[in-house]
């Protein structure tokens, strides 16, 4: 059965999709509403994620997202670079939040320059 799914609106990070026991939840970043393009196409995106807990068809689905404007909308509104964050305190909700995404992405990102310069060194 699937679950109801809301959205609300909040201050900080861009989208996010978040699984709770009766229903989920997209939270989108308030100053989207401003941007019906990307609005819309960001909105597409968290509703194409796979239903409840993390799966690795989420991943693979948020490295190959594309959305034109982004970066853009970033540096007007720098609150939405919480998104980048692997962990962050959520002030409503009184707890940390996490992403896998967003961690996996971290840790390959460390893994590359890591090799580069392992890689380098043994050259050097």
């Amino acid at each position: 059965m699937k679950k109801p799914l809301y959205l609300e609106f909040v201050n900080k990070g861009i989208a996010n999709r978040f699984e709770f026991k009766d229903y989920e939840l997209i939270e989108m970043n308030n100053n989207l509403r401003k941007y019906p393009d990307l609005f819309y196409k960001i909105l597409m995106h968290e509703v194409s994620h796979e239903e409840g807990s993390y799966k690795p068809k989420d991943f693979t689905h948020d490295m190959k997202s594309k959305t034109p404007g982004l970066f853009r909308f970033m540096i007007k509104h720098p609150l939405s670079f919480t998104q980048v964050m692997p962990f962050y305190w959520d002030f409503r909700r009184n707890k940390v939040v996490y992403d896998i995404s967003v961690i996996t992405s971290w840790i390959m990102a460390l893994g590359i320059m890591a090799g580069v310069f392992f890689g380098l060194r043994w050259l050097l």
